[in-house]
């Protein structure tokens, strides 16, 4: 009841700023906006992420707001709120469904709960190469799945940035190799049952939370270890409680866009084909960054005391394959599906 009441409040405080004639706050789900000095109608949208702002990808996004609002001539503005200020990446969402004037981002697997079969794209070994991304951006079956979005409210207006690849972290002095190692592990997950799915065919015990629970939980020893790219392992100071991490690159995590499907229709034709353009431009952009950053924050961990290992890809790759056939929600043959997608 408290979830539902603070969302609830979230909503109205949107509604409320985008209505106050502010010209720097001037949008909501009915299209209304502010104006400039000159009488021009400015638009905004409360940009969120729960990572921090100083990630790659997360300074990606704030690059992109900067062209945007440069190409718009200030008529469209994306408002900066990182370390999940505004809401947790699944609030976000929420607040998308119900017409808020909120741009997230995050990985495919916070979308579950409104289209199951896109938490395939957030499963174990299923790209190879980040480049891949835009096939299933660009596909038939993306477009299908976008229409399923829509008519819960949400639109999904870009499934190509690079948010890292996933690795494993964890305290203790035992390294991790292969997933025999993780046995009687607690190691933390996001809730979706790809994820959950993942880590238990890995060999550990799961404990669910979301990220900005992840630290207290570590350094209390509720959970041992979890999994996310090394920037946002380095950002949220996880180094600080676990000095351990195998390089196994379980996940190319998507960093996804998503806002309200209301919302966007409000906007000026030449608006949102603004705002879709940079959204794709940005993806390789992301991709080159977010792959060259992974090195240097390499060397920021092992200077924090951080000890790496390399894991047995192989033997992970096929512990997890099971995952695919585990997820009673998903379609039949979606694995096979989106493989075919990635391969075409």
């Amino acid at each position: 009841m408290k979830k539902i009441l603070s969302l609830l409040a979230t909503i109205m405080i949107l509604s409320l700023t985008a209505c106050g004639g502010s010209p720097e706050s001037g949008n909501d789900s009915s299209g209304g906006s502010g104006n400039d000095s000159d009488g021009s109608p400015v638009y905004t949208l409360k940009m969120t992420y729960t990572i921090s702002g100083g990630e790659t990808v997360a300074k990606c996004a704030q690059e992109m707001a900067e062209n945007i609002k440069a190409r718009t001539n200030g008529g469209l503005i994306l408002e900066n709120y990182p370390n999940g200020e505004l809401a947790t990446d699944t609030d976000a969402l929420e607040l998308c469904a119900q017409g808020a004037n909120v741009i997230t981002f995050g990985t495919p697997d916070f979308l579950t709960a409104y289209v199951p079969d896109l938490g395939v794209l957030d499963g174990p070994f299923l790209f190879s190469d980040p480049s891949e991304f835009a096939k299933v951006d660009q596909s038939d079956w993306m477009s299908g799945m976008r229409a399923q979005l829509e008519s819960q409210g949400i639109k999904n207006i870009g499934m190509s940035w690079l948010f890292g690849s996933r690795h494993l972290t964890y305290s203790g002095s035992k390294p991790v190799t292969g997933p025999a190692d993780l046995k009687g592990m607690k190691m933390r997950s996001a809730s979706s049952a790809t994820r959950v799915g993942m880590m238990e065919a890995m060999g550990a015990t799961v404990t669910q939370m979301n990220w900005s629970e992840v630290y207290s939980a570590l350094q209390q020893g509720i959970c041992d270890g979890c999994e996310a790219p090394l920037s946002t392992l380095y950002n949220s100071k996880i180094y600080e409680v676990c000095k351990n991490i195998t390089l196994d690159g379980h996940i190319l995590a998507i960093w996804c866009v998503n806002m309200s499907n209301d919302v966007f229709n409000s906007l000026p034709a030449e608006y949102q084909e603004i705002l879709l353009e940079e959204v794709q431009n940005m993806g390789p952009v992301t991709i080159e960054r977010v792959t060259a950053d992974e090195a240097e924050y390499q060397a920021k961990l092992e200077e924090q005391g951080v000890v790496f290992y390399e894991g047995d890809y192989e033997a992970f790759s096929e512990a997890t394959r099971s995952v695919y056939d585990s997820i009673p929600d998903w379609s039949a043959g979606l694995y096979d599906t989106v493989s075919a997608v990635i391969k075409g």
